[in-house]
């Protein structure tokens, strides 16, 4: 009934192409190519385990990933096609949260990251943008305390009750008519979005 994303990665595309800061990126490289390589054997067969293992930037592990397999290779340009997060932003038919920080090194700076017109067009996309957080940190001041997974659970309740007073009112008949017009509170119900 509602879904959130922590810190997501919103132009896919552009964010491989842009590279993050070395800093991050080598580390996370390094990480997934320790991980890959526990199932060398299996992908070996899909792909050319080399070329991924000798990725040196997160654009070429993930062609030699997904791009250039075995047997059904493609461009890079037909898997962002087909890949990219925002291509069925419109078909979104639940509320989402999007809980982001403006300080973010991994996805980077919101006036290029962010996909402003989606959250101003879409009934179904909500920004909780915030100075401060990293990326997937949302630290508090005392250590080893975070709050975005606390923001993003009380939301889901929030949601949660939302849609059960939604759903009792739907149930309930309606309001008779005392010599004037009924007074009864509007019910918001999300409507079909179509941006395309």
């Amino acid at each position: 009934a509602a879904a959130a994303c922590l810190s997501p990665i919103f132009r896919g595309r552009d964010w491989f192409e842009a590279a993050m800061p070395w800093l991050y990126e080598w580390p996370l490289l390094l990480h997934l190519k320790q991980g890959l390589s526990r199932y060398a054997g299996s992908l070996a067969e899909a792909v050319d385990m080399d070329r991924l293992l000798g990725s040196r930037s997160l654009r070429e592990l993930e062609e030699s990933l997904f791009c250039r397999t075995r047997s059904r290779p493609t461009s890079w340009e037909v898997y962002w096609e087909r890949n990219e997060p925002l291509r069925d932003a419109d078909e979104a038919a639940v509320p989402v949260l999007c809980l982001c920080s403006a300080d973010d090194p991994v996805r980077g700076p919101p006036a290029r990251s962010l996909p402003m017109e989606l959250f101003r067009s879409s009934p179904y996309f909500f920004l909780l943008l915030t100075p401060r957080g990293g990326h997937c940190g949302f630290p508090r001041r005392a250590p080893g305390r975070c709050w975005g997974h606390e923001a993003v659970l009380e939301y889901f309740r929030a949601m949660a009750e939302f849609l059960r007073t939604e759903e009792r009112r739907k149930g309930q008949p309606r309001p008779r008519r005392w010599g004037g017009p009924a007074a009864e509170p509007p019910v918001f119900t999300w409507q079909r979005s179509y941006t395309r």
